[in-house]
């Protein structure tokens, strides 16, 4: 059990008896902390902001505002804490469970039944870290691998091409496909351009035109041509229409004001 990491607790209670009895029960687990105690409803918020628990302890019957208020102000929070209503009163458990109570004491309660509460408590949140931690990780591995793209997978009728991302010169559309544009060949792939944007490494390659993507290193020259058009001169040789839309953010990548 010690090797979890602390669950930070609040415990909200205008009776400091009932308070004392909630933290004394605590004490028999080392990985769980105290991080406050209120009184009144009314402070709780502000607390659970100072404190940031990860639970919160917490009375029906209070002054100030009563506790199912307290737990609607509390799910309003961007990250709310879990809440177990510790109360002499049973009439409201459903209404409490409705509110996403976690659990509901009745006082006084045993040492059994707390340690059932303490079980439920740490069952859900060590799961959810859990889940937090492998979507974190899975992310990760993704923005990894997309930072790190350097070879297109490229299937054609009888034939599969790997295409090294640093020969791309620039890239348009073609209908369902794009065309890659090499020094000496112009290959087809079937993905979209907004979905090439994404996975290309973002500082190598720019959108000029929603038809159209560079390879910034390569422009030579910027022209403003006579129909009020704009373009993109390659050192390939190859002249690449930018639109108005895309214009401002290509000069400004390339240092010109």
């Amino acid at each position: 059990m010690t090797n979890k990491p602390k669950l930070r607790a609040l415990i909200v209670d205008d009776e400091s008896l009932a308070r004392t009895n909630i933290r004394y029960s605590l004490q028999e687990f080392d990985h769980w902390q105290v991080v406050g105690e209120v009184n009144r409803g009314d402070q709780v918020i502000q607390s659970v902001q100072t404190n940031t628990p990860d639970v919160v302890f917490l009375d029906i019957k209070m002054p100030g505002l009563d506790g199912l208020t307290v737990c609607q102000q509390l799910q309003s929070l961007d990250s709310p804490p879990f809440i177990v209503f510790v109360t002499a009163y049973d009439v409201h458990a459903v209404e409490a469970f409705e509110l996403c109570a976690l659990d509901y004491l009745l006082k006084p309660f045993d040492d059994v039944r707390f340690h059932k509460t303490i079980q439920r408590v740490e069952q859900l949140m060590f799961n959810n870290q859990q889940q937090t931690q492998q979507v974190a990780q899975l992310k990760a591995v993704a923005d990894d691998h997309l930072k790190k793209l350097d070879t297109l997978i490229v299937r054609s009728v009888g034939r599969i091409q790997l295409i090294d991302v640093d020969k791309i010169n620039w890239l348009s559309t073609a209908g369902n496909y794009v065309e890659l544009h090499l020094d000496d060949q112009v290959i087809l792939h079937r993905v979209s351009l907004s979905h090439l944007e994404k996975h290309l490494p973002v500082n190598d390659f720019i959108r000029v035109h929603r038809t159209a993507m560079i390879r910034l290193s390569l422009v030579s020259e910027f022209l403003t041509l006579a129909d009020g058009q704009y373009a993109a001169v390659l050192k390939t040789g190859d002249k690449v229409n930018v639109s108005q839309t895309y214009k401002e953010k290509l000069l400004l990548q390339l240092g010109i004001e």
